[in-house]
């Protein structure tokens, strides 16, 4: 998750904003948040995310990558 946050903060703007419905500013920020949160971490949150979230994730980036190739 860290590495995903990682990425999606390096993404341009203009990238994120092709889809506006992924919640980038939490992707980034649970990226902070277990980068330099150390004892703030609730575990059950981020099982929780890892469980449900990232499936959902995981479909809309790989769209969205099919719609950056097929626009280049």
């Amino acid at each position: 998750m860290q590495i995903i946050g990682e990425a999606a903060r390096a993404l341009p703007e203009h990238v994120r904003a092709q889809d506006p419905d992924i919640e980038w500013h939490e992707v980034i920020g649970m990226r902070n948040v277990l980068v330099h949160g150390y004892f703030e971490i609730d575990v059950d949150i981020v099982w929780e995310t890892v469980i449900s979230d990232l499936r959902e994730l995981k479909p809309r980036v790989q769209l969205l990558l099919q719609r950056l190739e097929t626009t280049e």
